[in-house]
């Protein structure tokens, strides 16, 4: 059996063998989807080739970063970005992750921004840990309020002349005119009401499941903020009685020593395994006769 299926059938085997799933997403999960944020091929998948010779940007996430001189130069490098993230439609690995485990109990704890979790799964099974560029905040913030994204990016994309936005459609809080900023993880983070709320879902989930068998499937998890999923994890699955943890990822393909048998790591494309988890057959033993 080549080793793709292999592993594509234990993935299924896990899956259906579980009462609860707790899936944690990295961005080796959006990297599967092709949405590459750290690297230059992601500029030319966003259409944003012209600003990576303009300014010698080598990544997207390299033009959300920059110092910009002005306003309007900043917000017409977020708004085309933006754009792209909300004009993008679900994509086929989380797709198929939802067609895996969109029969069981599940729960999504996600790190990543790029809006492609909330197009896939139901607003009451999922926690934006890190916020979504579906939304911006006051830069204050003066309000516990996020807005959609969507009305300012039309205006400021309506209005852009090269590399600027007109000042007038620099998004602007209406409660006390100060700058908007996407809802993202920053020293400016809004972590209100939406986020609260979230979190409390996901906490809920995993006092609730306790006792059941608990799947904790990381699916591109990497080493850049291992408070939220992945120490948590292994706490989790050190702790409950029932709890098996899998790791997948494209490099890498160990699991937590200290775990034992109750945990265990894949080395695959997650989309390529994703795939093939959702066309696999798994066979189980006949039941034995008394």
């Amino acid at each position: 059996m080549p080793s793709l299926e292999r592993e594509a059938r234990r993935l299924r085997s896990l899956i259906d063998d579980a009462d609860a799933i707790i899936v944690g997403i990295g961005s080796g999960m959006s990297s599967a989807a092709g949405f590459n944020h750290y690297n230059c091929a992601g500029m030319a998948r966003a259409g944003m080739t012209d600003w990576q010779r303009a300014f010698g940007f080598k990544s997207l996430f390299d033009g959300f970063y920059h110092l910009y001189p002005s306003l309007e130069q900043q917000w017409a490098y977020y708004a085309r970005y933006i754009d792209f993230m909300l004009r993008k439609p679900a994509s086929q690995p989380y797709l198929d992750l939802r067609s895996l485990i969109s029969h069981k109990d599940y729960f999504i704890l996600s790190t990543n921004v790029d809006t492609q979790v909330e197009k896939t799964f139901p607003a009451e099974r999922i926690c934006n840990y890190q916020g979504s560029f579906a939304h911006l905040q006051c830069k204050q913030p003066c309000c516990d309020e996020i807005f959609d994204a969507s009305p300012y990016v039309e205006r400021m994309l309506a209005g852009m002349a090269g590399f600027e936005i007109r000042s007038e459609d620099v998004p602007r809080c209406p409660h006390c005119g100060w700058q908007l900023v996407p809802w993202v993880r920053d020293d400016t983070f809004l972590q209100g009401t939406a986020w609260r709320e979230g979190l409390e879902r996901y906490e809920h989930f995993v006092r609730e499941r306790g006792s059941s068998r608990v799947l904790l499937l990381e699916l591109g998890v990497g080493e850049m903020t291992p408070g939220i999923i992945t120490l948590p994890f292994w706490s989790m699955t050190a702790k409950l009685t029932d709890a098996h943890l899998l790791s997948v990822n494209i490099s890498g393909d160990s699991a937590p020593l200290q775990l034992g048998s109750k945990a265990e790591a894949i080395q695959a494309d997650l989309g390529a395994l994703l795939s093939a988890a959702r066309t696999a057959k798994v066979f189980k033993p006949p039941c034995q006769s008394l």
